[in-house]
């Protein structure tokens, strides 16, 4: 996954569980807590998901983050897409494509 999109991946998750996650304003410092990135490479992240309208960037008395309708569905799609290269199904239960269930 694309280095902007874990941060988009980020601020999902800060905001999965409002009641309208598009209108909850994430903090830097709620950010800042779940990455291991610095600061100003998250500042640059944000700045490509906003020129994608992912997010929105609003500087009120400190600068706060938004997630956008676009930007919630594209982490699911992400997130639908995502399988760990390190993944292994275990012993007996790998499935073979060719059967039918």
């Amino acid at each position: 996954m694309e280095a902007c999109y874990e941060t988009l991946n980020t601020v999902y998750e800060i905001v999965k569980n409002d009641p309208a996650p598009h209108t909850y304003l994430c903090s830097p410092h709620e950010i800042i807590l779940r990455q291991s990135t610095d600061w100003n490479s998250i500042q640059k992240h944000l700045d490509v998901l906003a020129a994608q309208q992912l997010v929105i960037i609003k500087q009120l008395d400190k600068i706060a983050i938004s997630i956008t309708h676009t930007g919630i569905a594209k982490v699911k799609a992400l997130k639908n897409n995502f399988v760990n290269k390190n993944f292994l199904f275990p012993e007996g239960q790998k499935q073979d494509s060719n059967t039918t269930q």
